[in-house]
């Protein structure tokens, strides 16, 4: 007995092909925190590569991506790593597999769209990609004065990209948001990688800084948050790194004021401020940044300024931040 062969619709064949092909010349190649990525997700905000790159070091396509949970476990924020592969689930937004430091696979769920994903791209999957490539990355934003970086560290909140878009208007060099990537591979001094990125600023940052003219699009559509083309762009090379600024909270009356920090005391603050530090854990990372940050102490200053939420104290901190730069010889 032969079997029927199916019936194709000539129309929706041709939809078929056009949409494939639409997939396959969507890709578009960006450079993130030192990686060429090429990506199916649009990036808005991150440079895109000047030229063509043949072998990227990351591919970010759609797929089918499992659960990292079962149900009865499916609350917050999901992942599971399984050897040097981590899924990671936002619950009704995305799913992530991200895959040896190589590859990027997500899923939208029910309520996602492609601009929902990209917040949790740039932050969680590029930590992770960055992790699963042995690199050392620190919560951190930084900027470039005279051809020498200093990285400003510490938790959400904290003021980090608002102290480095006021360092920018000041006369500093953007070279990273939040995100900061350090080389200690080298017989010189630690470079900080250009990250590709924009300032990302609350409104009410950019009101005070008076950054409105400068305002791109919301860094998620439920957020008063936005991409802010920095003052001063540097080369997209790699900057040495002088001084780091670890940020803290000054509550009550507690003074406010810069400290340099001896090794002992920087090694603890550093670690804490390893950008998604659980993940590096659970990779099996901790030895390594410890001699990763040991290196780095080795060759730059580190700072500790406890600092009030306050803009009228921000020229302040400026000024305490430049000098910090002048000092680490």
């Amino acid at each position: 007995m032969i079997e029927a062969l199916p019936v194709v619709d000539p129309g929706q064949a041709i939809l078929n092909e056009f949409f494939a092909n639409t997939r396959r010349f969507a890709l578009v190649d960006y450079l993130v925190c030192g990686l060429s990525v090429r990506s199916e997700l649009l990036l808005p905000g991150i440079v895109r590569a000047e030229a063509p790159v043949s072998e990227p070091d990351v591919l970010v396509r759609r797929a089918t991506v499992p659960l990292p949970c079962t149900p009865e476990q499916d609350h917050g924020l999901n992942w599971r790593v399984d050897g040097a592969d981590v899924l990671f689930r936002v619950p009704g937004i995305v799913r992530f597999l991200i895959a040896g430091g190589r590859q990027v696979e997500f899923e939208l769920e029910a309520s996602g769209r492609d601009d929902d994903v990209v917040p949790f791209f740039l932050s969680t999957v590029v930590g992770v990609l960055l992790h699963q490539r042995q690199r050392l990355v620190l919560h951190a934003s930084a900027v470039s004065f005279n051809g020498q970086a200093v990285a400003i560290c510490g938790p959400s909140g904290v003021g980090k990209s608002t102290l480095a878009a006021a360092l920018c208007e000041a006369g500093c060099s953007f070279v990273s948001d939040d995100v900061s990537v350090i080389h200690t591979a080298t017989a010189c001094r630690p470079l900080v990688i250009p990250d590709g990125r924009q300032h990302r600023l609350w409104a009410d940052s950019v009101a005070r800084l008076s950054l409105n003219d400068r305002q791109g699009a919301a860094v998620r559509a439920s957020l008063q948050k936005f991409h802010v083309d920095p003052a001063s762009e540097g080369q997209p090379v790699p900057v040495p790194l002088h001084a780091i600024v670890v940020l803290r909270e000054a509550r009550g009356a507690h003074r406010h004021g810069l400290v340099r920090l001896s090794s002992a005391d920087a090694v603890a603050l550093l670690r804490n401020d390893v950008f998604r530090g659980l993940f590096a854990s659970r990779l099996g990372r901790d030895a390594q940044l410890f001699v990763q940050i040991a290196a780095l102490l080795g060759q730059v200053q580190v700072f500790r300024l406890d600092r009030h939420a306050d803009f009228a104290r921000l020229g302040d901190d400026v000024r305490l931040v430049l000098g910090c730069l002048e000092s680490a010889k």
